[in-house]
């Protein structure tokens, strides 16, 4: 049953009724008495829905009240929107001088506003009625939560526990043990250490506790061990009361606080005690430290454990980071489910049911107390259609989900303010396990309403924000890092938690995975999961004429537009088109006036219709993706309101319509593209205030400094990204001819200041110097955080104050000459340097003179595309780069000394001078080594490679005179992956290769002058799990060596045309898995060894010419998962054993013509039947297998 949480959306509606435009309707539409009526019931229904919220979860008659009047509030905020954006409207199109204007407002009102404003009276009317409604129900004012109360009544706990009924806790108790030994020190209170430990509800953080609470390790390490069950009653004299039990095993009879206060300190003076809080929701600092300062008085190396279902109550108590629990493993799960629902061995009895039943489980996410009650329920169902609707349906549909599990996880959100508790359960409308944004997710809720103004200055979206972290500290979202480094954040709900909000969303919030069986007569809120082609979106869903929200969340392929006009839909808010395949959008969109939402991201939409310039209430744009924009409608700057434009990944995009810069709530705006026509250059930035990311592009359209400084970016305090770019600059650069201004140019004589961000050389003709001008003016903030500058035609950079800087990178300033000062940037942690055509040397200047310490936070720098470089000062003996781990150098030919980096750790070196390589051989701490393409490298520096002991890989390529290996190579006991590809003159690998101990990955492509490898080399590698030897032609014999490697997983022969036969023995490949053999036309057949390699699970062979079959053993390859023969044109029959790998999931064999003449005879054919369980089987051409 759905919790109905009104108090937001009246608060909307009221503070709407107040606003100053309406108060000029009042006379006009007859609105004033409603209004004043109204207003006078505002105090009074807002200090009673507190109770009636939460009494709707007993009493029927107040929910039924309650949804009444949402309803009616929905339908008044329906009105009142209609009425702002006609009134936006008639203000566009009013006309001077009109006698109405001039009389009573500041536009001529409309037919249309007039019939608005008499359906807002009569809605008004209806409102007033319902809230009169209410006060019939004896409601009070700030009632006590009942609900509350008794679920804590009913949840207390205690120390005893069962540890044989504990499944997958292991690891985790061991971890909180060792945070309870006396070795571990932490931040702590006194004598005291606080170790949270956070999970949502029903995780098992009570349950941790309990284990950890009786182990037989604490024995004599605590001379007091207490237990007290707290709850969302933070009663310090009852807290207090319940550690003095505890500790003395007595009823305490006191209840003064000062008397209290003693007892406790007396229990604990001169005792180390463990002390478990359980279930701790108090989030108010000052009533926290009430308790906590009293938890002083005991021995040094006491430990308080918390457990609570919120980040910012443990962030408030805790000493030491908090211990995150999350989900049993999935063994753990089972054993769990098991013991419930199938005990006593009934598990071998009923083998169906343990596959439905392992599906079960995956509805639980891990949760104990969900697989408990779901395994409980089904206890005594042995009928698979039992188990089978357990499978099928949603967790809050089932009435012992209702009963045992929401209300442990209802816990939180009755906590919730009304605010947040429409947020969560808007939540409701995304699928499971579905991976959020946080601007995205806070766009939407600004969209509907869900966010309330607050007075002052704050914006909505910081609102939002603060919104957004509430529900995540209070463990209702999950965060998730994604990207190449995890350096991405987005959001997901558990499994559990988001069937909670699915509960408590009801029929307002509608998901719709499925066509038929929904209820839509309610939804205010839809969305579509399922992969519906647009043609049957229910008609059910057409009908909900007071939609609000739809999210078509699955993409859709198809050409054209929506199957449905948006006037179905006349009151939706958000609409979300995302990758539905849709090329435009239809003209009647200017039918939605509320709108405030609109994402038409990654579809290929090519132009927008003029008309969308009409939703005077959008907010939020986003057409992220849509690579075939090439123009967006010219009247944006009748969008008054939008303060969101996304154009990330619209490249066909070219210029931007006139007038952005009338759009002032504007704070989103990743592209903007400066053009020559009137309202398209770079001061329309001047008045929008941005946030985030900004790329300026066709910087060449500049009309000059004075202009450039008119874009106002230093006052931009929230762009925390800056791109600069500017087109044509490629050898013969189109430098735009700047008009004329009064400037008198860059003051080269001026010295460098130490809190500058960069300056170049003082030469430069006339031309350049006016780009140099133009750049000076666009500094940004220094607030700034990453700067990109592409194609700058100066010949110099300007000096900057940004001291926050994190990332620079620099590409195709061809014409600058010296590099700009950065050495002394605090922040810096990546520099990528490209294209500097013109720069010979790396001065003193590049780490700014003065700063003892260069470039003290770099950890990345990358020199690509120098040319001319010729010199790399080292800063003059200044401990420069003590932080840079990574190193690239690439296509600097003309370089042969570095500096000195001591903390360096991967150094890769492409295109490069061999003697850079010498100036390298102090380095002592590289784990990466890359050397590529290096001219005239005959001999890899042998010192390099003995100095560094801990290289754990190492790459080779490219090296045509490279002709051996440096012994020191053995040495190399750390090293895991060795890859040497395209060195044509190498001849062989080091003898001492076997004392690569470590080595698990071994790749040789295009060493032409191999012959053979030798036994000894390769047979060591006792840890070597990947061999890959690559178009080696003059291989004629692998090492028998190579049968030694017990431990390898991988093994790839490709293009070794001379390679006659494989050895024979292969016993010893224990752990091989997968064999791939490829175009060696010599060999004939395949080792007799091979049959005794029953791990194997993948096999190909291709363009083996000489192969005319496959051996009959074939059939002992018992774990074969996957056969693939291609291009042997010999090969003539397959063996009858095919038929006995029952893992067989795949079996390809094309390009094999004299096969296919053999499958046409009866015994090919008899073969072919006998694979055709494969799940995937392509024998011959696709007309052949017809």
């Amino acid at each position: 049953m759905a919790e109905i949480a009104i108090s937001p959306i009246l608060q909307v509606v009221f503070d709407r009724l107040a606003s100053p435009v309406l108060g000029k309707l009042r006379e006009l539409c007859n609105l004033k008495h409603n209004l004043e009526k109204l207003q006078q019931s505002l105090p009074i229904i807002q200090a009673i829905l507190e109770d009636a919220e939460e009494r709707q979860v007993t009493d029927k008659a107040v929910k039924a009240w309650l949804l009444k009047l949402k309803d009616v509030a929905y339908d008044s905020d329906d009105l009142l929107d209609e009425l702002a954006a006609e009134i936006t409207l008639c203000e566009s199109h009013c006309s001077t001088g009109s006698q109405v204007r001039s009389l009573l407002l500041p536009f001529e009102p409309s037919r249309r506003l007039f019939r608005i404003a008499s359906d807002l009276e009569k809605m008004l009317k209806v409102l007033d009625k319902k809230i009169s409604e209410g006060l019939h129900f004896n409601l009070k004012e700030k009632a006590c939560n009942m609900q509350s109360e008794s679920a804590a009544k009913n949840r207390d706990t205690g120390s005893f526990i069962i540890k044989s009924e504990v499944y997958g806790r292991g690891k985790d108790k061991e971890k909180i043990l060792e945070l309870l030994s006396p070795s571990f020190h932490g931040k702590i209170i006194g004598d005291v250490t606080i170790i949270p430990i956070v999970g949502i509800g029903g995780i098992g953080k009570t349950t941790l506790a309990q284990l950890v609470y009786n182990d037989d390790k604490l024995i004599g390490s605590f001379d007091l061990k207490l237990w007290v069950y707290v709850s969302d009653d933070f009663n310090v004299k009852r807290i207090i009361k319940a550690i003095v039990e505890s500790a003395t095993r007595k009823r305490c009879k006191f209840s003064e606080m000062d008397i209290l206060q003693s007892e406790l300190q007396d229990s604990l003076c001169g005792k180390r005690f463990l002390l478990i809080l359980d279930d701790v929701w108090i989030e108010d600092p000052c009533e926290w430290e009430k308790l906590g300062n009293l938890l002083r008085g005991g021995l040094g190396g006491s430990k308080v454990i918390v457990t609570t279902r919120s980040n910012k109550v443990a962030s408030m108590v805790g000493t030491i980071s908090p211990y995150y629990l999350t989900g049993l493993p999935e063994d753990a799960c089972w054993a769990l489910f098991k013991d419930r629902a199938l005990p006593l061995g009934d598990n071998e009895k009923y083998p169906k049911l343990v596959s439905i039943g392992k599906q079960i489980l995956k509805k639980c996410g891990g949760v104990p107390l969900a697989l408990t009650t779901l395994g409980s329920l089904m206890r005594l169902k042995r009928e698979e259609k039992d188990w089978l609707d357990v499978q099928k349906n949603e967790l809050c549909y089932m009435d012992e989900c209702q009963s045992q599990i929401l209300p442990a996880l209802r816990l939180s959100y009755s906590h919730l303010p009304a605010y947040l508790k429409r947020c969560f359960a808007y939540c409701s409308l995304f699928p499971k396990n579905y991976e959020f944004q946080k601007e995205k997710l806070i766009h939407l809720w600004m969209a509907e309403g869900f966010i309330l103004a607050q007075e002052g200055d704050r914006q909505l979206e910081d609102i939002g924000n603060y919104y957004f972290d509430e529900l995540l500290w209070r463990s209702f979202f999950q965060e998730v890092k994604v990207g190449k480094h995890g350096n991405r954040k987005v959001y997901k709900m558990h499994d559990l938690i988001h069937d909670l909000a699915h509960y408590v969303g009801g029929n307002e919030f509608v998901k719709l995975e499925k066509v038929h069986g929904v209820k839509l007569a309610r939804a205010r809120h839809a969305s579509i999961i399922h992969n519906h082609r647009p043609s049957i979106i229910p008609q059910a869903l057409l009908n909900a004429k007071r939609l609000r929200t739809l999210l078509l969340m699955s993409p859709a392929v198809f050409s054209g537009e929506l199957s449905f006009l948006p006037t179905n839909f006349k009151y939706l808010r958000a609409l979300n088109l995302s990758g539905y395949g849709i090329k435009k959008l239809h003209e009647s969109i200017c039918e939605l006036m509320c709108l405030r939402y609109l994402d038409v991201s990654n579809t290929s939409v090519q132009m927008l219709p003029e008309t969308i310039c009409d939703l005077c209430n959008l907010q939020t744009v986003d057409l992220s993706g849509c690579s075939h924009l090439h123009k967006l409608p010219s009247r944006m700057e009748m969008l008054i309101n939008l303060r969101h434009l996304f154009l990330v990944g619209c490249e066909a995009l070219t210029c931007m319509p006139a007038g952005i810069g009338k759009l002032i709530h504007l704070q989103t705006l990743p592209i903007f593209i400066v053009g020559k026509g009137i309202g398209e250059s770079i001061t329309e930035l001047r008045s929008v205030n941005l946030r985030g990311e900004l790329n300026i592009k066709c910087l060449e359209n500049v009309g000059g400094p004075a202009e450039a400084k008119t874009a106002n970016l230093k006052e931009k305090t929230y762009i925390q990204v800056l791109r600069l770019f500017w087109e044509d600059n490629d050898g013969g650069m189109k430098i735009q001819s700047a008009r004329p201004t009064h400037s008198s140019g860059m003051n080269t004589g001026r010295n460098f200041q130490s809190s500058g961000l960069w300056h170049g050389n003082h030469g430069g003709d006339a031309q350049s110097i006016d780009v140099e001008e133009i750049l000076k003016c666009l500094e940004p903030h220094p607030n700034l955080g990453k700067l990109f500058i592409r194609g700058y035609p100066g010949v110099k950079f300007p000096q900057w104050v940004l001291p926050n800087l994190t990332v620079v990178v620099l590409i195709n300033c061809k014409r600058c000459e010296n590099l700009p000062t950065l050495g002394h940037l605090p922040y810096l942690k990546l520099l990528y340097l490209q294209g500097m055509d013109n720069v010979e040397c790396i001065s003193r200047e590049f780490y700014s003179i003065g700063t003892q310490r260069p470039f003290p936070a770099l950890k990345e720098l990358t020199l690509r595309k120098f040319p001319k470089l010729k010199e790399w000062s080292k800063g003059d003996g200044r401990e420069a780069f003590p932080c840079l781990e990574k190193l690239i150098v690439s296509k600097c030919p003309e370089l042969s000394t570095s500096p000195l980096f001591p903390s360096l750790q991967h150094l890769e070196l492409h295109d490069c001078h061999p003697s850079i390589i010498t100036s390298m051989e102090n380095l002592s701490l590289l784990s990466v080594l890359v050397v590529e393409n290096i001219p005239g490298l005959t001999v890899l520096s042998g010192k390099l490679l003995e100095n560094n002991t801990f290289l754990a890989s190492l790459k080779i390529s490219s090296c045509g005179s490279l002709c051996c290996l440096p012994s020191e190579l053995e040495k190399l006991t750390a090293l895991k992956s060795l890859t040497i590809c395209s060195c044509q003159e190498l001849s062989a690998l080091p003898e001492g290769l076997h004392n690569l101990k470590s080595l698990e990955s071994l790749e040789i492509n295009e060493c032409r002058n191999i012959i053979s490898l030798s036994d000894a080399s390769v047979g060591g590698l006792s840890s070597l799990k990947i061999f890959s030897i690559e178009n080696c032609t003059n291989l004629t014999s692998l090492s028998a060596g190579l049968l030694n490697l017990i431990t390898l997983e991988q093994l790839t022969i490709v293009d070794c045309p001379n390679l006659a036969s494989l050895p024979n023995e292969w016993r010893n490949l224990s752990v091989l898995r997968s064999l791939s053999i490829l175009c060696c036309p010599k060999l004939d057949s395949l080792p007799d060894g091979l049959q005794y390699v029953t791990t194997l699970q993948t096999l190909e062979i291709r363009s083996c010419h000489g192969l005319k079959d496959l051996p009959e053993w074939v059939d002992k390859l018992s774990s074969l998962r996957s056969l693939a023969i291609s291009d042997c044109k010999n090969l003539t029959s397959l063996p009858d054993g095919l038929q006995h790998l029952s893992k067989l999931q795949h079996l390809s064999i094309q390009g094999c013509p004299n096969l296919e003449s053999w499958c046409k005879q009866e015994k090919g054919r008899k073969v072919r039947r006998s694979v055709s369980h494969v799940p995937h089987l392509y024998i011959g051409s696709p007309e052949f297998q017809k």
